[in-house]
């Protein structure tokens, strides 16, 4: 009885360390077999497919980067704002430069200029990937967004240092020049691109390129010559047949209607092809025909994003806002239904329908919950509509949600400057302080604005003296300390601190100001005036400008200023 007491014990052991050891192997056989299935699908143009393979590697490994990676992928070409989340998380599996260029990249291709979460990304990298040929390349496509050529070909020329040997970089380099001014410069560049179509790295995007010029100078026949060799190389795109689709259509070829026949046919198991074609075509003056031949595709098809964006695209186009409504208002997207409501928003909006849209527009908030993507997606409509209101709010929803996503503060920040709305800075600092606090400029312009409006004085004058004394040097810091000496009547204190800076520092306008003012408090009537002259050709803030106007009505012979016996505290 003993031993089979004992032998049935070294089973459950046995059993047990099988399955102890057994089971990660097993996860890590049914995540790359997932990931192969994902790889398979993504090859083959069936996104959903390869989305529901990425989705189930994820549930084995949660922190599998190559399954996110996948489906930031498949997010990317189905035109989904949930790419940009996916590649923030990339980021948070793996912080590696690459992956930081590429959330980058995806953040140019999702936001409005001037690109602030790209910009900030970029910014972030400065000292790791300052000698890295793909942080130039992705600075130069962000000069190129904001219509930068000589900042773009500098940055592009940095990365044909840093890898002189990659072709690419001498390829856009090239592609720059087209645009030069300078006589010879796009000939030149003609030449370094027609040598590098026969480059079997860049030979694609040298013909693609040199299509695209030459349909830019109209000539016509040259597009043609070069589209024609484009579209035989296996790897050509599908933009390339559009490409060569315009040119049909501007050479008024009548094998125009046929080619589009075709790419059509081709595209219907493909929905992010039928959306690039509805594209084309909307783009091009067809936004009835593109309506009526979605409106045809195969019923599965109309339901598969991005086909029904480009239904809603059409109806945009034509400014069908009953078709547009009555389109929405029998669908479901899914994951993307915040997007559906905001297009709903959009057409009661235009059919003066305020508080359908209203409604509608506050679903889209809340269905985009905490995810950055979406709600960024949601700012860049508000942007385009003209919706003043909900792009500020949904600025403070990404800022608060988001505290490492400085770039949304910083907006508001730009926002409330350029308006003078002293309030709404002083809750921007406010917020920027708490979520950093070694942010020392923050603290310094929360102090600073509460000053101004009078607000939790003890508070901001303990919060002035604190910044002070952890950054004397700083300029704009000690004018700040100044005036809260200045403000608990201790005006000579401060006006020493002011005059230990360089009369450099001095003339800058946010210390000018400052100084201007404790000068005429202490009667140096004549001093202020220069000053509080440079500070009023300044942009300043509402409370600053009655500031100074109080400051400058008091310099004259013979009167007091009134400033010293303020009752700010």
């Amino acid at each position: 009885m003993k031993k089979v007491i004992i032998a049935g014990a070294l089973l459950v052991f046995g059993l047990a360390g099988l399955w102890f050891y057994a089971r990660p192997a097993y996860k890590h056989h049914r995540e790359t077999r997932a990931l192969e299935q994902a790889k398979s699908f993504l090859s083959q143009g069936d996104y959903r497919s390869a989305s529901l393979s990425a989705r189930q590697a994820l549930q084995v490994n949660p922190r599998s980067v190559e399954a996110c990676r996948m489906l930031a992928e498949v997010a990317e070409r189905s035109r989904s704002p949930d790419a940009l989340d996916l590649r923030r998380r990339i980021v948070e599996l793996a912080p590696t430069v690459q992956n930081k260029l590429m959330l980058a990249s995806t953040a140019l291709r999702s936001e409005n200029p001037p690109y602030p979460l790209a910009t900030q990304t970029l910014d972030e990298l400065k000292d790791a990937a300052g000698n890295v040929a793909a942080y130039h390349a992705v600075l130069a496509d962000r000069a190129l967004r904001l219509s930068r050529p000589a900042e773009a070909a500098a940055e592009f020329e940095l990365a044909s240092r840093f890898e002189p040997t990659n072709e690419l970089h001498q390829l856009n380099l090239a592609i720059l020049q087209l645009l030069s001014t300078n006589t010879g410069a796009p000939s030149a560049a003609r030449a370094t691109l027609e040598r590098l179509c026969a480059s079997t790295n860049v030979g694609t995007i040298a013909l693609r390129s040199l299509v695209a010029e030459s349909l830019g100078r109209d000539d016509l026949s040259a597009a043609a010559r070069f589209s024609t060799p484009l579209l035989a190389d296996p790897r050509s795109l599908p933009d390339d047949r559009l490409q060569h689709l315009t040119i049909l259509q501007r050479s008024q070829n009548p094998e125009f209607n046929a080619y589009l026949s075709s790419l059509q046919r081709n595209a219907l198991t493909n929905a992010t092809q039928v959306y690039g074609i509805s594209t084309w075509m909307i783009g091009h003056g067809l936004a009835g025909e593109a309506l009526a031949w979605l409106t045809s595709c195969p019923a599965k098809l109309r339901v598969e994003q991005p086909v029904p964006l480009a239904l809603v695209n059409c109806y945009l186009s034509m400014k069908d806002w009953q078709g547009l409504d009555a389109f929405l208002q029998e669908q479901k997207w899914g994951d993307l239904e915040f997007l559906r409501f905001a297009f709903l928003s959009r057409a009661a909006a235009e059919l003066n329908q305020r508080l359908a849209s209203e409604a509608d527009w506050r679903t889209a908030v809340r269905l985009a919950g905490n995810r950055l993507g979406p709600l960024t997606a949601l700012l860049s409509m508000a942007t385009s509509w003209a919706l003043d209101q909900a792009r500020e709010d949904l600025l403070w929803q990404i800022g608060q949600r988001f505290p490492s996503e400085l770039w949304a503060l910083k907006e508001l920040e730009r926002r409330y400057t350029g308006g003078g709305n002293t309030y709404g800075l002083n809750k921007v600092y406010g917020t920027m302080a708490s979520y950093a606090p070694t942010n020392f400029a923050a603290q310094n312009n929360l102090a600073a604005t509460s000053f101004l409006l009078k607000l939790n004085l003890p508070k901001a004058h303990e919060l002035a003296k604190e910044v002070f004394s952890q950054h004397p040097d700083q300029a704009v810091v000690v004018s700040t300390y100044a005036f809260s000496l200045h403000l608990r009547g201790r005006t000579k204190e401060g006006l020493a601190l002011l005059e230990q800076l360089k009369p450099q520092a001095l003339e800058t306008p946010a210390v000018a100001l400052y100084y201007g003012l404790l000068l005429s408090a202490t009667g140096e009537t004549n001093k202020a005036g220069k000053y509080l002259d440079i500070a009023q050709k300044s942009d300043l803030l509402p409370e600053e400008k009655a500031l100074a106007a109080e400051a400058v009505k008091q310099i004259g012979p013979g009167k007091t200023n009134i400033l010293a016996h303020s009752a700010w505290y």
